[in-house]
């Protein structure tokens, strides 16, 4: 007889497989980098203290973090049609061509290793894709928007 994995198995093999993935396919640019753009992706133009709060980082820290993006032409500032006196920050073209080739070089990765793996594996992990959109739509309620980049 088989055991359900307890949740707290299920989120420690997650988390593996996200570190795992992150170690097999290093980004050119810095993980705060790409978690801000796909924030800005996914859920529109924010002030800074707003992605700094989402991010877990100092707003100093994003504000040179933004700097650095605005620089590269990755995100621009534009003003706050809602407040005169702040500004938003929005990701750009370039910015997307960096998530959308960030997805590309993690994608050929699992494509290399899953076709290693037998049928019976992929079709496990095929089952389990619907339980995750779910799982990742709680959190990210633009996730087919964000992967058509």
């Amino acid at each position: 007889m088989t055991r359900t994995p307890t949740p707290s198995a299920v989120a420690d093999g997650l988390e593996r497989l996200a570190l795992w993935l992150r170690r097999q396919a290093p980004a050119q640019v810095s993980s705060s980098t790409v978690t801000t753009l796909d924030t800005l992706s996914s859920s529109g133009p924010m002030r800074i203290s707003d992605l700094a709060e989402r991010e877990a980082i100092s707003q100093p820290g994003m504000t040179t973090l933004i700097n650095r993006l605005e620089a590269a032409g990755q995100a621009e500032r534009v003003a706050d049609p809602t407040d005169g006196r702040a500004t938003l920050v929005r990701i750009t073209r370039e910015g997307r061509k960096v998530l959308a080739d960030r997805y590309a070089a993690r994608t050929d990765v699992l494509v290399r290793h899953l076709e290693r793996l037998d049928a019976a594996d992929r079709a496990a992990i095929a089952a389990a894709l619907p339980a995750i959109d779910r799982l990742i739509g709680a959190t990210a309620p633009n996730a087919e928007r964000d992967r058509g980049i």
